[in-house]
């Protein structure tokens, strides 16, 4: 073939994927046919009950993500915020639930640094052989210590406004004088409800502080926060959890308070990771404990709509494929069916057992065989966000 005639392809092939829809176009390396890693038209999510989420001018759309440390990082969430921001024509991309995990000495997503004063406890979800008082991020921090404090620094972002107008906070105290306060940005307005209370800002912020009012003898317990722009035609949450799996979230006795609280438009549930890695993983009992909290979910939020992905593919010890989370991917694939749940195959997008070695080979996988890279979580959140489109689930 003559330059020319190269050239003329080349070109003409550049301008079919301009005009192919929703095709992910700045991550996936296009050089040769071994790098594709997966199939496009694969992309979709079923909508068995024709389902649409919505951005209404009195009403900002409301996603939240809930995961494992896969979520934690946040990267996924924060891709999806810009596309649609895009999407709506927007320049307000709000933190939405914010969690102090620096009291439990963990990584903080990307998008906020947490942090505390104070005599703090916490308790996890992971490895709990009973419910606990653990709310939307599997966990809860509490203090009885009227010093404590708990701070909240946003993120700059070259590209989009982050700041926040409205703080929100998820609690429970065991007595009703015991109350979170704002410290700073200063508040013209407060509005307490039953486990939440919610402040009106007098100007934009990119930092937050919360007091307590304690007595000798009195508690609280601290859920989450959520913080945003009453400007912002949407909030995406992310409420993620190093190490948890979705027997651990059946144990959150406030898991569906704090999600009627927030009252989400979609959630998303991201588990079963930590669920297949486990040498004692069962089909069964893993069967069980996805019925569970999709049970949970659907009675809390009847108005919500709930959908669950399968977990990407990982190496065991860096090494060995695992068979488990094929069984795992198939497992929520059929649960979630049955409960006319929508399902994003994650999984068996990127390619079922051993696609991880390809993402660790161009760059979108850590080399601990187990977690994406940056880029890796940034194309998986783009690839969701047209899933969605692809699927008529945002119009």
């Amino acid at each position: 073939m003559s330059n020319r005639l190269l050239h003329i392809a080349i070109l003409a092939l550049l301008f079919a994927l301009v005009l192919l829809p929703n095709r992910v176009n700045i991550l996936v390396p296009v050089k040769s046919p071994e790098v594709l890693l997966f199939n496009h038209s694969d992309n979709t999510i079923k909508n068995l009950q024709g389902r649409k989420i919505f951005a209404l001018s009195n009403k900002p759309l409301k996603i939240i993500h809930i995961g494992d440390s896969h979520v934690q990082a946040g990267i996924f969430s924060k891709t999806l915020k810009a596309l649609l921001a895009q999407r709506f024509r927007t320049d307000y991309v709000s933190p939405g639930l914010v969690f102090p995990y620096s009291v439990m000495g963990t990584n903080n997503p990307v998008e906020y640094t947490s942090y505390h004063t104070g005599k703090w406890e916490f308790q996890k979800v992971n490895g709990a052989p009973n419910p606990i008082d653990a709310g939307v991020f599997g966990a809860y921090v509490k203090t009885s210590d009227s010093q404590a404090t708990l701070s909240f620094a946003l993120k700059p972002n070259a590209n989009f406004n982050t700041s926040v107008n409205r703080v929100a906070i998820y609690f429970k105290s065991n007595s009703p004088d015991a109350l979170p306060v704002l410290i700073e940005p200063k508040c013209s307005k407060s509005i307490l409800n039953e486990h939440t209370i919610e402040f009106e800002l007098d100007a934009d912020a990119d930092s937050v502080a919360v007091g307590f009012l304690l007595k000798i003898g009195s508690e609280i317990t601290v859920y989450g926060l959520n913080l945003w722009n009453s400007n912002a035609q949407f909030i995406v949450s992310s409420a993620g959890l190093n190490g948890a799996t979705f027997h651990g979230y059946t144990l959150a006795r406030q898991l569906t308070s704090n999600l009627y609280s927030f009252n989400p438009d979609l959630v998303i549930v991201s588990l079963g990771t930590n669920d297949a890695y486990s040498n004692g993983f069962d089909g069964l009992n893993f069967s069980n404990d996805l019925a569970s909290l999709m049970g949970k979910l659907g009675l809390a939020l009847p108005n919500s709509l709930v959908m669950f992905t399968t977990p990407n593919d990982h190496l065991l010890n860096r090494k060995a494929i695992n068979p488990n989370l094929q069984l795992a991917a198939n497992i929520i694939s059929e649960v979630a069916n049955s409960h006319q749940t929508p399902v994003w195959d994650f999984y068996g997008l990127m390619g079922g057992g051993g696609s991880i070695r390809k993402w660790i080979k161009q760059g979108l996988a850590s080399l601990d065989g187990v977690h994406l890279s940056p880029n890796g979580y940034r194309l998986q959140g783009e690839l969701f966000y047209h899933a969605l489109c692809n699927s008529g689930f945002i119009e």
